[in-house]
């Protein structure tokens, strides 16, 4: 199952709503014991848990890897997508042996669910100020309203996705926190400026992905 969320915010607040967004898909893919609360963005409130510091630092390190990947020097309206994967142990063959007894082909996972959040950055930055002129104040307003539009639509479609498709998930058989594999990309949108093809950045926080296969 594959859903994409198209998410357009002020460069300043970038890094709070791309946490969000991807704190709420997690939040929605947790099956076992967590201890639930919420955070505020923009006056918009969303999900998160207080128990998985570990996952807390992989969305951080990697909402602070797009941002050095995909925005920093770049001329804005910038681009990239980060998609997150949630995998599950298929049929095909499994060797016998290995760490701790088990070893897993990469063709003994398969991926459930697919999320693409494909981010845009807005060029204005600026906070209203009595020293900035009011054109760029009022600039800066309208892109702050966007950011919190955008970022508001974008939670609703991760609500409804998962209200509404449910049968796809595979049986949870673990009492994890997290019970299944996942993976978070990052792809630079460089097409437009260069003509090259998306380039994707190869670290996918395996230390949790070894870690939840050998589980």
């Amino acid at each position: 199952m594959q859903f994409s969320i198209e998410l357009v915010a002020e460069r300043s607040v970038l890094r709070e709503s791309i946490k969000g967004i991807l704190w709420t898909i997690f939040f929605n893919r947790l099956f076992g014991p967590i201890t639930p609360t919420s955070r505020e963005f923009l006056d918009v409130t969303y999900p998160s848990v207080t128990n998985l510091p570990d996952l807390d630092s992989l969305i951080d390190e990697k909402t602070t890897t797009f941002i050095r990947t995909c925005i920093e020097g770049k001329a804005l309206p910038a681009n990239g997508t980060i998609t997150v994967q949630f995998w599950n142990k298929s049929n095909g063959k499994r060797k016998s042996s290995g760490w701790f007894g088990r070893e897993y082909e990469s063709d003994d996972l398969e991926a459930w669910e697919t999320w693409r959040i494909n981010i845009e950055s807005l060029p204005i930055e600026e906070r209203p100020s009595m020293n900035r002129p009011k054109s760029t104040s009022l600039e800066s307003s309208r892109a702050v309203t966007v950011s919190m539009k955008s970022f508001e639509e974008s939670l609703t479609k991760i609500y409804d996705f998962v209200d509404n498709h449910k049968e796809h998930v595979p049986p949870i058989t673990s009492l994890e926190s997290s019970p299944f594999p996942y993976t978070i990309k990052i792809e630079q949108d460089r097409r437009r400026s260069t003509g090259e093809k998306r380039h994707s950045d190869g670290d996918e926080g395996w230390g949790s992905y070894i870690k939840k296969i050998l589980d």
